[in-house]
């Protein structure tokens, strides 16, 4: 598998241990739940050299997960179950292991969530980096 591929799945297997929701996965579609999920998209800034003397590549960006909710319920509470998923799941400095490499989680942020299609979005960015 590829650098890229091997970074993803270490994400990925992340997300995949998060208990209480239904994860929606790009690609894969299907009906999007009635209850309470979550929906995952992944995005990587653009990979650079490290240095000139090495072909090592610094790989940084972004997982987001976003909590999607029926409407109805004030936005502190939202913005509470989205935090509890990003500090128990993504602590900050937390390494991730993959083939050919290891990633850093650098922080998360709980963005401003907007109301979609009757359901409440909470997005939950969570940052990596990765010198690989």
């Amino acid at each position: 598998m590829s650098i890229e591929g091997s970074l993803y799945a270490a994400l990925a297997a992340q997300v995949e241990t998060i208990t209480g929701y239904t994860v929606i996965w790009p690609r894969k579609g299907g009906d999007q739940p009635a209850g309470d999920h979550l929906r995952i998209s992944f995005v990587p800034n653009d990979n650079q050299l490290a240095d000139l003397a090495s072909q090592a590549m610094e790989r940084q960006g972004f997982l987001y997960v976003t909590l999607v909710e029926d409407g109805g319920e004030y936005e502190v509470v939202s913005r509470e179950k989205a935090g509890d998923i990003a500090e128990t799941y993504f602590k900050t400095g937390a390494r991730l292991t993959f083939t050919g490499g290891n990633l850093k989680i650098t922080g998360h942020t709980v963005r401003p969530g907007r109301m979609e299609g009757g359901r409440w979005e909470t997005p939950i960015r969570i940052s990596y980096w990765s010198m690989s």
